[in-house]
């Protein structure tokens, strides 16, 4: 075979080679992924903050209250979320004066992971609050304990069922239940808006709106 023979031969050969080669590497490569992972849609065992409005229907009265809520989460070990919270409610006149309540808060929250149609948590907390209406006020230590569900229902959102039954010994009136639900949806990896109703054993309803947020 003459050399002009063999160079083209040579070429062609390794062309082949290298086509096959390059066939085999594409076969070895991981299929690029047609839709993002799924994001930790829960915000038991998250780090978040909230801030919230809560609209106070008072039973048997001609006035409402506005309620203000700042709250802080931050897992502490797995299955354990410590949470702070500041709320100042703020309700119509009452005797010529506005009600006013500064509350501040701290509770530990521990959840389960290991069941499939939710996660079950229970609570604990203390904190403080003051109180001031009709030109006179008082100020208390608080404590309250509650537990809860949260069911995913979507990719993207969370539903929270919800009992808790708080005292604050130093002002006026016994202890109170309160029931409700609120719902969590991400519209982003990083921000929520959430809204829930809640309701306690002196009939009185709060209806919240809000957004969560990922630190």
């Amino acid at each position: 075979m003459t050399t002009r023979h063999i160079i083209p031969s040579l070429l062609l050969a390794s062309a082949l080679a290298l086509g096959a080669g390059a066939v085999r590497a594409d076969d070895a490569l991981p299929a690029t992924p047609t839709e993002p992972a799924a994001v930790n849609v829960g915000l038991l065992g998250q780090v978040y903050g909230t801030l919230s409005y809560g609209y106070i229907n008072l039973d048997a009265t001609s006035v409402h209250a506005d309620n203000y809520r700042l709250a802080v989460n931050q897992p502490l070990a797995f299955g354990l979320d410590g949470l702070l919270s500041y709320d100042f409610t703020h309700a119509g006149d009452f005797a010529g004066a506005p009600a006013r309540q500064h509350t501040f808060t701290g509770a530990l929250r521990a959840f389960s992971t290991s069941y499939n149609w939710g996660k079950p948590y229970v609570e604990a907390g203390i904190g403080f609050t003051t109180a001031r209406y009709a030109n006179d006020g008082d100020d208390s230590y608080l404590w309250e304990v509650a537990g809860g569900v949260e069911f995913q229902v979507a990719p993207a959102t969370t539903v929270t069922p919800y009992v808790q039954y708080g005292d604050t010994p130093d002002l006026p009136g016994a202890g109170r239940w309160k029931f409700g639900v609120k719902a969590n949806h991400w519209v982003s990896s990083t921000a929520a808006v959430t809204a829930g109703i809640e309701r306690d054993d002196d009939q009185n309803t709060m209806f919240t709106i809000g957004t969560n947020f990922r630190f």
